[in-house]
């Protein structure tokens, strides 16, 4: 093997020397020149070999036969929003100047590995988001995860959710897909994430279909399926609502809420589509912009995320937190999601790498989720509209006395680890109130039943944003047995009315814990 340089190289961002330019004019390529050019990247800097373990599984996999003599490395590419990253600069972090140290860290905008696979050169690619202009609707992105590199001994880290092109040797759509959900910030360390390689075996472990391994042709449901498991996990798949002559998809308020649900609890989503006039295609969800409560009329109530606007995808035909529209198309027909780029904020303007890119209908969602979370989704949407139901009632009424201030009920679901709801979820909501806040947690810890790991949370809310109740529910039965362990209620009304339909037995909430 020739004795390959392995020199820091540093290169202007927007210089004809930039490494991303040598590359062949593609989707991706475009969308991530003019996503960097956007953070305001300035410098990159090149490791010329870089071993990358997911290219090194592809390589011994598949590459390593091939008589095209393909090399074992990569290049790794950084990118920083400050042009005076020089290597005077580099040597004094290396050397340990916590000054230059934090400097660099406070402009590191990520990295891209590329690989030497000239149709489809970008590997594990993992970029900060776009600023979050939107405060009052912040962009939800619970599935990201903290990411550390190192260079010359220095570290910097990068918060996002990693991101590969297609690479038809080893995987396609599918898989790549698959391969972003399982880095997600759900998971823990017992779950060591897969290379494209290593999920593409697993899929053909138990269900080859008859198919051939490499080069991969691309998953079925039932192979992903097959895969999830085969990585300690369970696939939990969810089937549109919308099906006639004319189309098959989903409803906007089952998509949304759907989405929402399993996004909040950290958990990425593959959808399965059509892509089109293309064909079946697979993305993967990463994160939705929230959006205001719907309007509600007094003693009724809606779900809290069924007008959501955007959804953040990562497209392997297209590149990472790409933002899509979801587009409603009216009753009795399905959701849509259209490729929505934001305005370039960049002068010049960069052209849009999303024009003339089809729209999507979903078809089928998949989420990888612990073997311990057994109650379905749809049955912790069921038991969160019952508690609403009677919730908007009691609200109505109360409200009414007061003219000019009635509300409705809004209705959110997620599931969450125990440990997190007791730490950062109610350390959130009770942050200006440290002796309730203590109470809480402690009223928890003592007088509620041992609770599983991870819990479903059924979260209602006034239509003002005002937090209502958190009714806690067992994850660890079946769908039959599902329970409740304990109600976390905000407001003394609604924790009165609680504890009184759940006396008479027209509710089973379990325990009542007074947060007010």
């Amino acid at each position: 093997m020739p004795n390959t340089p392995k020199k820091i190289v540093l290169r202007e961002f927007s210089s004809s020397s930039c490494p991303l330019e040598a590359l062949p004019e593609t989707r991706q390529k475009q969308y991530l020149k003019r996503y960097l050019t956007d953070l305001g990247a300035k410098t990159v800097l090149e490791e010329p070999r870089y071993f990358d373990r997911d290219y090194l599984s592809e390589f011994a996999a598949f590459y390593s036969k091939s008589a095209a003599g393909y090399p074992n490395y990569c290049k790794r590419l950084h990118f920083f929003s400050e042009i005076d990253v020089s290597r005077n600069n580099i040597r004094a972090a290396a050397g340990g100047s916590p000054v230059i140290q934090k400097r660099l860290q406070q402009h590191y905008l990520g990295f891209v590995v590329i690989r030497p696979i000239p149709a489809t050169p970008f590997g594990r690619t993992v970029l900060v988001w776009y600023p979050d202009n939107s405060p009052n609707t912040p962009r939800v992105t619970s599935p990201a995860r903290s990411y550390s590199v190192h260079v010359a001994g220095i570290k910097l880290s990068v918060h996002g959710l990693a991101w590969q092109q297609q690479d038809s040797g080893v995987g396609a759509c599918a898989t790549v897909g698959l391969w972003s959900m399982l880095h997600t910030s759900a998971l823990d360390d017992h779950h060591a994430i897969p290379t494209t390689a290593d999920i593409t075996r697993a899929a053909h472990k138990t269900a080859s279909l008859g198919s051939r391994v490499f080069p991969s042709e691309g998953l079925r449901i039932e192979q992903i399926c097959e895969a999830i498991k085969e990585n300690d996990l369970s696939p939990i798949l969810l089937s549109g609502d919308i099906n006639n002559s004319q189309e098959h998809g989903f409803s906007a308020e089952r998509f949304n809420n759907s989405c929402a649900s399993f996004i909040r609890s950290g958990y990425p989503v593959l959808i399965v589509g059509r892509l089109g006039s293309v064909g079946l295609h697979a993305i993967c969800a990463v994160g939705f912009r929230s959006c205001a409560p719907p309007p509600v009329s007094v003693s009724e109530f809606s779900l809290q995320d069924t007008l959501i606007p955007n959804l953040y995808i990562h497209d392997d035909n297209l590149g990472p937190n790409v933002r899509f529209k979801v587009h409603d198309n009216g009753p009795n027909r399905a959701v849509e999601l259209i490729p929505d780029s934001p305005v370039s904020t960049s002068t010049p303007p960069q052209a849009d790498p999303l024009s003339g890119y089809p729209s999507f209908t979903p078809e089928l969602l998949l989420v990888a989720a612990h073997n311990d979370l057994r109650a379905s989704p749809d049955t912790l949407n069921r038991a969160g509209i019952r508690v609403a139901s009677d919730l908007a009632q009691i609200v109505g009424n109360f409200y009414a006395q007061y003219p000019g201030n009635a509300y409705g009920i809004t209705l959110s679901t997620r599931h969450m680890i125990l440990a997190e709801y007791m730490t950062r979820e109610l350390g959130h909501l009770l942050r200006a109130q440290r002796k309730t806040l203590g109470r809480v947690r402690l009223a928890l810890h003592e007088q509620v039943q041992p609770m599983s790991l991870h819990l479903g949370i059924v979260r209602v809310g006034l239509t003002n944003g005002t937090p209502l109740a958190d009714v806690l529910y067992d994850t660890t039965d079946s769908d039959r047995n599902h329970s409740a362990f304990a109600f976390v209620f905000y407001q003394k009304d609604v924790g009165a009315f609680l504890n009184a339909m759940a006396q008479v037995g027209q509710l089973h909430i379990g325990i009542p814990i007074d947060a007010c």
